[in-house]
């Protein structure tokens, strides 16, 4: 049986999503960054990066959420979670995943994990104030793929890409790395997102209500050991 860890509220969201929407049979661990699991053996075993999500196959571990999406997609064909079965479709949704893992996600780490890029606190004070003009410039780009009146990231078929957005849509709700308001057709996707039972299962387990407005309870702890705090 595939195995999902996790901790709540974290990226990792995005594939526990994926897996409910796919009515894949798999059991989730938590992963207590207060505790230190991400540092315990066994879990770095299974991820010497000390990172969610894994997910445990019969065949082995994988790490980050493109590659997870993306064999959740393949594996679970018959749900359909990708724009089209042939390469050009798996080709699109794999571009618009990894944009959003190396261009989202990377600069919302400039205030989550500013110590991956610079040190000292005047460093850290520029990676984060860069950080809304980025953000404004990668979500205009979202937004704009909406802008033909789509449902979904890739048309009217929902795939991986919607879970993977609306996390972090639902992290720029925050108000601290843009202003969300400049994208009302994404926040209307991600309510869309938001509103199906899958989604709503995932939080249910998670202990949150929205990602948006409420975190896990070992979500944004302060830092452990020189750490930084578990934020995507």
């Amino acid at each position: 049986m595939l195995k999902l860890y996790y901790i709540p509220a974290a990226c990792s969201l995005a594939s526990h999503i994926a897996l409910l929407e796919a009515r894949a049979d798999f059991e989730v661990e938590e992963i207590d960054y207060a505790r230190g699991d991400h540092k315990d053996p066994k879990f770095l075993q299974l991820n010497p990066k000390g990172f969610v999500p894994v997910l445990l196959t019969d065949q082995g571990p994988i790490t980050e959420n493109v590659a997870i999406l993306f064999y959740v997609a393949m594996q679970f064909s018959g749900a359909a979670l990708y724009p089209s079965s042939d390469p050009f479709g798996f080709a699109r949704m794999q571009e618009f995943n990894t944009f959003l893992s190396a261009s989202v996600h990377v600069t919302y780490r400039h205030i989550s994990r500013p110590r991956l890029f610079a040190d000292g606190a005047e460093a850290a004070a520029a990676l984060r104030a860069k950080v809304p003009e980025m953000v404004h410039r990668y979500f205009g780009l979202i937004e704009d793929k909406f802008r033909d009146g789509r449902t979904w990231v890739h048309g009217e078929r929902y795939t991986v890409s919607d879970p993977y957005l609306f996390v972090y849509s639902s992290y720029l709700q925050w108000g601290d790395r843009g202003d969300p308001g400049r994208f009302p057709r994404v926040r209307a996707h991600r309510e869309r997102v938001l509103g199906r039972p899958a989604t709503q299962k995932a939080l249910e387990v998670e202990g949150i209500p929205d990602p948006a407005i409420a975190f896990g309870p070992n979500f944004h702890q302060p830092a452990i050991d020189g750490d930084d705090p578990p934020s995507c």
